[in-house]
This record gives structure tokens, C-alpha cells and sequence, in this order.
């Protein structure tokens, strides 16, 4: 762009969607770092290079943001997953998912721990965004549940497999593993990890040959 060339203006539309994002990141970075109860609305403006008036304006809360943040970053998550999904059904869906949870953890991106921080403190400090997690989790095991059947209805996964623990006894493995590796990852491996949680899941939802 030269000198002369016109700046092409924003819309407020766009203008809003940009600090909106900036500020999401900010809450992220923050959280990841040093938690909810330390993370305020006026931190999280400064370290968006806003003031605490915006986000207070775009949000009204930080209970209400943040209830917006997991909701985003597990939309954001499905999403990826959905892509990878594509063609996949019944064992070779779940076995995707593993994948998909858990690649990366030995060093986990920010949002990964922002995520998980929040989790933990939905169980203490932070009760209100507690519904929000249930919810993700209860949309997460009807997929996995409904995968399990579907492999089940392809002659694929054995018939006496019961889909609904099944689905719970997944979800809280990915979840232990991931957090052993955030606690730990001197002595996390989880490479090593997913071959085992794979093997294991075919061994026991799978059809004899």
C-alpha cells in the first residue's frame, strides 16, 4: 500500500467483531496464566490494549464472558473435529477423536489450558460456568454414544457393548490423560498414550474376526 492509496474503512460490524476477538485471546492468555479468580475484566481490556469500560460493555460480566469463552472454545474444537470427521463412522470415528483430543498435550496450546483451568474452577470459584461444561459434556457423549451404535448397526462394534458407558468411560479417560499431562508433562508421553487408549478400545468394543 502506498502513500497514497486510500484506506479502506471498517464497517462497525467488523470494528466490534475485531475488539471482540482480541478481547476473547486476551481472557485466554490471562486464564491460562494465572487462572479465573486472578483474571479481571480490567486485566483483561489492559492485555487487549482496551479499557475495562468495553469488555464490561460487550459482556456485562466476567461470569458472562467467560461463559461465552468455553462455549467458544469448545465450538471452536468441534468444529476442527468435524472437518476430520468427514467419511468417518463407527470404531474409525471415535478412534479420530482420541486423536484429535489429545494430539499436542505434551505441550498444550493456550486455549488448552485456559479450558482446563476453568473446568477445574467451575468446581470451586467459578460455580456459574459449571452448567456451561455440563452441557458441552453431555452433547460430547451423545456423538461418542451415537458412533458406538453406529458401529454396532454396521456389524462392527460387539452388540452387548453398552454405548452410553461406553461413551462416559472415554470421556473421562481423555480427560485424566490430558490433565496428567498438563500436571506432569516431564513425565507424560502422550503418543504413547493414544496407541495405548486405541488399542485397548478395539480390543473391547470390537468383533471378533
Amino acid at each position: 500500500m502506498t502513500a497514497n492509496t486510500p484506506r479502506v474503512r471498517r464497517t462497525q460490524a467488523e470494528r466490534v467483531a475485531e475488539s471482540d476477538r482480541r478481547l476473547m485471546e486476551a481472557a485466554i492468555r490471562l486464564i491460562a496464566r494465572v487462572g479465573y479468580t486472578h483474571t479481571t475484566l480490567e486485566s483483561i481490556g489492559i492485555e487487549a490494549g482496551y479499557s475495562r469500560g468495553l469488555v464490561q460493555h460487550r459482556f456485562g460480566s466476567k461470569d458472562q464472558m467467560l461463559e461465552e469463552l468455553v462455549n467458544k472454545i469448545a465450538t471452536d474444537q468441534r468444529e476442527r473435529l468435524l472437518a476430520r470427521l468427514q467419511g468417518l463412522r463407527g470404531m474409525d470415528a471415535l478412534l479420530c477423536e482420541i486423536d484429535c483430543y489429545l494430539e499436542g498435550m505434551d505441550t498444550p496450546p493456550e486455549r488448552a489450558r485456559a479450558f482446563y483451568m476453568l473446568m477445574q474452577e467451575s468446581l470451586g470459584p467459578a460455580p456459574h460456568i459449571r452448567t456451561a461444561f455440563a452441557a458441552i459434556s453431555a452433547r460430547w457423549h451423545r456423538a461418542l454414544a451415537r458412533q458406538i451404535e453406529v458401529g454396532q448397526e454396521a456389524g462392527q462394534i460387539r452388540p452387548d457393548v453398552d454405548p452410553a458407558a461406553e461413551a462416559r468411560l472415554l470421556i473421562a479417560t481423555l480427560r485424566g490423560l490430558r490433565m496428567q499431562s498438563m500436571l506432569d508433562p516431564h513425565t507424560s508421553n502422550i503418543a504413547k498414550s493414544i496407541d495405548s487408549l486405541k488399542c485397548g478400545l478395539r480390543a473391547r468394543l470390537l468383533q471378533p474376526l
